[in-house]
């Protein structure tokens, strides 16, 4: 997300509209927009006036509450969500991929391949009490450096993808530029991430392993209840827990992600802590409860897809994935896309 792009406030839903490009055609006329629409509402914005304005609250949720409740939108289909991820990933394939590979490298290196040498100290530690303690300290180190080499990962994909979403070469557009007399470009793979996103990313998904932790331990000791509870030899009982909780799992995992994922962009888009993107994120997802779980199924199945694949189908399937997510963040917060007109 650029500095450099004009946000400001509907005066009418209090929306938060960005008019970040102008064609390369209009290079001729130095003279900026003079108005704009608001992609939620479609009120003509006089940008003469609004962009000498500080934006009344932007970021604030309490009025995009009021802007949906004033407003009541009729909510995006998921169908033209999927067709402009489809159109946006065509223009920007090779920035995604790109981008997704390098990642995906940097996780493996720092998260999965230490991860595969733990199980061979805990191996080693089984045989020899004397290095339970090396595993112990060995494991604290590779949950910290994972959960921040996921939360940069995570960070630096969900920011890509929103500058795709926003700023990416839509169908029939001209190369884009930020504004006339300017010679600044969107920037659509940049692998930096500012300290304040990766701090409130890196509590995000500290909060996240904290919930998968306590639903594995729950899931064991229901396991283990099943064994002694249910009136069946223990092989049979052991099955029978396992599915039961297996079962409950995965629902409880989908349901997170179905909850959560609006938490990833709105602190990748610097909108929200981490404390304020959990809330937003419920109401987001309550109130587009439908393309928001339908996108979610989608990024859910491609994701299972790009697991079994390893780590190289992951690297494919990921940037597919997301960009959905994208595009119906900016839909569900009254936000435009590189498929938006601007004028």
């Amino acid at each position: 997300m650029s500095n450099q792009a004009l946000r400001v406030t509907c005066p009418n839903c209090v929306a938060l509209i960005e008019f970040p490009v102008v064609s390369r055609d209009n290079e001729s006329n130095n003279q900026p927009f003079q108005s704009g629409s608001c992609a939620a509402c479609s009120h003509i914005i006089d940008l003469r006036v609004a962009g000498n304005q500080v934006p009344a609250d932007p970021h604030s949720f309490a009025n995009r509450q009021r802007a949906v409740t004033l407003l009541q939108p009729t909510e995006s289909s998921v169908e033209s969500v999927l067709f402009d991820a489809l159109q946006l990933f065509r223009s920007n394939w090779k920035v995604l991929l790109g981008v997704s590979c390098l990642t995906t490298l940097i996780w493996f290196v720092l998260v999965a391949w230490p991860c595969r040498k733990l199980s061979d100290l805990w191996t080693l530690a089984q045989q020899d009490a004397t290095q339970m303690l090396t595993f112990v300290l060995a494991t604290f180190m590779v949950v910290c450096v994972g959960i921040l080499t996921t939360a940069y990962t995570t960070s630096v994909m969900a920011r890509m993808t929103l500058a795709v979403a926003r700023y990416g070469r839509g169908r029939n557009q001209s190369p884009l530029r930020f504004a006339p007399g300017s010679d600044a470009m969107p920037s659509r793979g940049s692998l930096s991430v500012p300290p304040r996103v990766l701090f409130h990313m890196t509590l995000f998904m500290l909060f996240v392993a904290v919930m998968m932790g306590m639903l594995l331990l729950v899931g064991v000791a229901v396991m283990i209840a099943f064994m002694l509870i249910l009136p069946f030899p223990r092989e049979t009982a052991t099955l029978v827990g396992t599915f039961s909780v297996g079962c409950v799992y995965f629902v409880l995992i989908f349901a997170l992600q179905w909850l959560l994922w609006p938490s990833v962009c709105l602190i990748a888009d610097g909108r929200s802590s981490f404390g304020q993107s959990l809330q937003q994120s419920f109401a987001l997802s309550w109130i587009h409860r439908r393309v928001s779980l339908k996108v979610v199924t989608f990024y859910f199945l491609l994701s299972t897809i790009g697991a079994l694949l390893l780590y190289v189908g992951q690297a494919i399937t990921t940037p597919i994935a997301s960009l959905p997510l994208a595009v119906a963040y900016l839909r569900m917060t009254g936000g435009q896309t590189a498929l938006d007109s601007t004028e």
